[in-house]
């Protein structure tokens, strides 16, 4: 059947089976249902659907969403020989029609014997005279050739019209036989024939009204149950004992088609069937047990419940089971789509939540609706985070009432409305904001309203960013360039930025006196005319290489200034490379006039750079591209001189070895590579080990197309090493005691740690304590201050046999002293030496004739990985210090280990 699903403004949501819907929005019966909330059905004048050429009877029935409210209508257009198919079941002979007509079309449906009849040119008319019936009707085209008795009954609700034809044969077949009856009788038995007659007669037209109202009802009630969505049961009680007995089950005396599907069993199946032996399931409490309530005490009952069926299929159902005599009328409806569709609304709703609540931005919502207008709905974690408001300070209040004055985060109710007036979005880019901490931030906020299904503003969302940082960044960026601005206005050289397509894009200010041009006019291509005419084709081709091998260009170029004269310029250009692409090009601008005009003093200069050179303690070369050496000084001569070589002319291969060489080479391909480097080289020689200084520096050819070899300075720098080291022990070394001094205690305690965290399988324990002396100012300001540090070289050396030789010992200051124990196995290995330190310190000390007696207080922490600074863990012995020093000195606080 074709069936459509109408929404609350009129349109089709959904239609199956060629529904072809009018104006429905305009239509009687969709008014009626949206005026009226009972869901009654309603039934509509049967139509010609126009593609099928089909008559049809529209049915419909009203749809409330969860609050009660009208949500539209479903249609059921219905074909009519629907109502002819069991015509069967009523007192109709085997040649006997069964026909509706409609009052408005002249639409006939029907059946006679097993004939199908659907026309609109069947046509009765009321029978002259007055013997007629009133109920009986004169058809004017018999549509076969049976004469029958027709009989009629108006049927208002559907406007149909119910006719039944009894064939005339099986009419006058009765009748005859009943005459002869009459005829065989005695004549003396006349009168009271007659008056028994009279009485039969009065008595068939009761009966015969009678059934066709019953007939009538049973038909609409049957029209009505299969036209219904609910599955319908007609329950009688049973009773083994008879009607006084208790109720044992219940007998199907009726049920509808789509009640028989829902048992899935078919209809003749289920009728005069007990309930529960058919059906066990109905055995449930939410079933028989309610049946029986209803029945007693015959108070309606409505309900939903899931439950489980035979084939194992979890369903939520819907019944209404009113009391019948002596028995139920139960109408169930399955509504697991829509519980599954609360189900998956809930889990939206607690995704969507979840979702708010776990997003990295600031996320409020404010209710638009009339009598809660401003009140805050939705405060995220990141809006608690950000603004120091927990969301229970904040949901259900007004702006004004959950925050502080001055807040800057809400607006009033004036700026809602405006909002809601203009019904758009509102972005600012930067509000400020002062948390609940009085921290001053900056939020890109966006504001926007939510509509109803109405197009009402419902409520007033508001997404809002922390852009505090970035402000900042951009603050810092811009500080930045003023500052790169300023350096490079206070360069010698003059600077040039280009952009990939080699457009200049700023020039600093000593480009304009070296090259004569104003800044502004060598933007873009204009920066190329600081180059002599000659030279532009020399500059161009340098650049195209730049660009296709990234590799710096460096030239000397005829200059052209301004005011004619003409320069020479020492131009160099780079890549700016970003990912391997050219993100742009910086260039750099020399005046080298006087440079070039000084060439040939240096020329005649050469000869005394070599001796210059000559006269340096440093090994000076000069090795080509190839790895040849061209030149070298007498240090450089000096040192192969040793082993008979020579060197120039020779490979560095061949020079210094294979197993050396194996060490240069990634040397020696970095500066071939343009890169300047330095690094150390050991070197072993007779009579120990040494260390040099070796510096490579890329000599370009004069086209700048690539590295033509490179200059080697090896100096002799062991003395320089072996005094650092020993400047560095001194500083890490306490000049009293000879202990690691606090600088060394430190960079120790902070090694030992990282160690620890890099073990194996995180369970390196190290602990560290904290000690002084007891009583240690008394004996310095009675004895004198070289009695004191005699007292503190003797504390140390005790202390120093008491501990282990891996165990680092440090004087801080004063009389503070530290130990670093390093891979202990427990932590009561640390405890007994704690406590062997504190029974050694109890021995008097003999100083110089004076005998002193002290005592020693610890304070015992450990450490095993925990994310821990060095600082954090010698305050945590220095605590246990204070604590020991506090239970009467003489003894060590040890800390709990960490889990």
């Amino acid at each position: 059947m074709p069936i459509a699903l109408i929404g609350a403004d009129g349109a089709v949501v959904d239609s199956v089976n060629a529904f072809m819907p009018g104006a429905v929005a305009d239509a009687d019966f969709f008014k009626a249902h949206a005026a009226n909330p009972s869901d009654t059905p309603l039934f509509g004048t049967p139509v010609l659907e126009a593609s099928t050429k089909k008559w049809l009877i529209r049915s419909s029935r009203r749809l409330n969403d969860a609050a009660g409210r009208f949500a539209g209508v479903v249609v059921v257009m219905i074909d009519p020989s629907y109502f002819v198919d069991d015509y069967d079941r009523l007192n109709v002979d085997a040649a006997g029609a069964l026909l509706l007509l409609t009052r408005d079309t002249g639409l006939s449906v029907g059946r006679a014997g097993e004939q199908l009849i659907l026309s609109d040119r069947i046509d009765f008319v009321a029978p002259a005279g007055p013997a007629s019936p009133p109920e009986q009707l004169l058809i004017r085209q018999p549509f076969d050739q049976v004469t029958r008795i027709y009989s009629f009954r108006d049927m208002p609700r559907y406007a149909l019209l119910a006719v039944v034809g009894i064939s005339q044969q099986v009419a006058m077949a009765n009748f005859g036989q009943r005459r002869n009856v009459y005829f065989g009788a005695a004549s003396v038995a006349t009168l009271l024939i007659v008056a028994v007659v009279a009485t039969l007669m009065r008595q068939s037209l009761r009966l015969r009204s009678s059934m066709r109202a019953a007939s009538e009802a049973q038909s609409m009630l049957r029209a009505a149950a299969q036209g219904s969505l609910d599955a319908v049961f007609l329950l009688k009680a049973w009773r083994p004992d008879g009607l006084d007995g208790a109720v044992e089950d219940f007998i199907f005396a009726d049920v509808n088609e789509r009640a028989a599907d829902m048992l899935g069993k078919p209809r003749a199946d289920v009728l005069n069937s007990k309930a529960c032996q058919l059906v066990p399931i109905l055995r449930q409490p939410c079933f028989f047990g309610q049946y029986l309530t209803v029945l007693h005490s015959g108070v309606p009952l409505e309900d939903e419940f899931e439950v489980r069926l035979s084939s194992g299929a979890k369903h939520w159902l819907h019944h209404q089971i009113v009391a019948i005599e002596d028995g139920v009328a139960v109408t169930t409806r399955d509504i697991s789509a829509r519980k599954q569709d609360e189900l998956e609304t809930r889990n939206n709703r607690a995704f969507l939540q979840s979702l708010i609540e776990h997003l990295p931005v600031l996320v409020y919502v404010k209710s638009a609706r009339p009598e809660t207008f401003g009140q805050m709905v939705i405060w995220n974690k990141a809006a608690e985070g950000v603004t120091g408001y927990a969301a229970a300070q904040v949901i259900g209040k007004h702006g004004a009432d959950a925050f502080a004055p001055g807040f800057g985060l809400h607006g009033d109710d004036a700026g809602d409305r405006e909002l809601v007036a203009a019904g758009g979005v509102i972005e600012l880019p930067a509000k400020a904001l002062r948390g609940a901490d009085g921290t001053l931030r900056h939020l890109h906020t966006v504001s926007m309203p939510l509509f109803d299904q109405h197009g009402q503003t419902e409520y007033i969302l508001s997404i809002a960013e922390d852009v505090s940082l970035r402000l900042r960044h951009e603050q810092a960026l811009r500080e930045n360039q003023a500052e790169l601005a300023a350096v490079t206005d206070s360069s010698p050289l003059g600077l040039v930025r280009l952009d990939p397509a080699r457009q200049c894009t700023y020039a600093n200010r000593p480009f304009e006196s070296i090259t004569g041009l104003a800044r502004g006019a060598a933007l873009g291509q204009g920066w190329t005319a600081a180059v002599h005419p000659d030279d532009q084709a020399r500059l161009a081709a340098a650049l195209a290489r730049l660009a296709r091998n990234h590799q710096p260009f460096q030239a000397t170029l005829r200059g052209l200034h301004r005011d004619g004269k003409a320069a020479w310029l020492s131009v160099k250009i780079a890549a700016i490379l970003v990912d391997d692409a050219v993100a742009g090009y910086v260039g750099s601008f020399d005046d080298i006039t006087l440079l070039r005009e000084s060439e040939v003093a240096l020329l005649e200069s050469e000869a005394r750079l070599r001796t210059i050179a000559d006269t340096l303690p440093a090994m000076i070369a000069y090795i080509d591209a190839e790895q040849v050496y061209r030149f070298h000084n007498i240090a450089y001569e000096r040192e192969f001189s040793q082993t008979g070589q020579h060197v120039l002319g020779q490979s560095v291969r061949d020079t210094v070895g294979e197993e050396h060489y194996r060490r240069l080479a990634p040397h020696i391909a970095r500066v071939l590579g343009g890169e300047t480097l330095s690094f150390e080289e050991d070197d072993e020689l007779e009579g120990g080990e040494r260390c040099l200084e070796v510096t490579y520096i890329p000599q370009w050819g004069e086209d700048s197309a690539g590295v033509v070899g490179f200059h080697v300075m090896r100096q002799d720098i062991t003395m320089q090493k072996r005094e650092k080291r020993r400047l560095l022990k001194l500083a890490q070394v306490d000049a009293l005691t000879g202990l690691t001094n606090r600088a060394g205690f430190l960079q120790k305690l902070s090694d030992a740690m990282r160690q620890c965290q890099d073990g194996q399988d995180g369970a390196s324990l190290m602990a560290v304590m904290y000690m002084d002396i007891d009583r240690f100012k008394p004996v310095n300001d009675t004895h004198g201050h070289s009695v004191g540090d005699a007292l503190l070289r003797a504390f140390s050396t005790r202390l120093t046999h008491t501990m282990r030789a891996s165990d680092t010992i440090a004087r801080l200051g004063g009389d503070e002293f530290t130990i670093i124990m390093e891979k202990i196995a427990r932590p009561e290995d640390a405890s007994v030496l704690a406590a062997k330190i504190v029974t050694a310190m109890q021995a008097p000390f003999e100083l110089d004739g004076v005998t002193v007696a002290i005592s020693a207080s610890i304070g015992l922490a450990y450490y095993r990985n925990e994310d821990l600074s060095p600082a954090a863990l010698l305050k945590q012995a220095d605590v246990l210090l204070y604590q020991a020093k506090q239970a009467g000195r003489n003894t060590y606080r040890a800390g709990a280990l960490a889990a």
